[in-house]
């Protein structure tokens, strides 16, 4: 299936989109966030989300910060509806 949306760089517009045309379809989208330190003497902490659509996670991102974790959760999971593309496999 081939996407109408233009590629999508800015932090959240993936879970912006993804929102859109679930809402327009009347699909449910909930989310599943951890955080996990991963260094206690740093307090340094990686979060992982999972974006789950009509009960079945669809995608998984983690990161620094939690918006930049579900935005990638977001763009696998758009992937997945074959709402946009996902990056093309070259045979060597």
């Amino acid at each position: 299936m081939s996407s109408s949306h233009p590629s999508v760089t800015k932090a959240g517009e993936h879970i912006r989109l993804l929102n859109k045309c679930l809402r327009r379809s009347k699909r449910e989208l909930r989310w599943k966030e951890e955080s996990i330190e991963v260094s206690a003497h740093q307090k340094s902490t990686r979060w992982q989300a999972t974006a789950i659509v009509d009960g079945d996670p669809l995608g998984s991102g983690s990161g620094g910060q939690l918006k930049v974790a579900k935005d990638q959760a977001a763009r696998e999971a758009l992937i997945k509806l074959g709402i946009i593309e996902g990056p093309k496999c070259v045979t060597v």
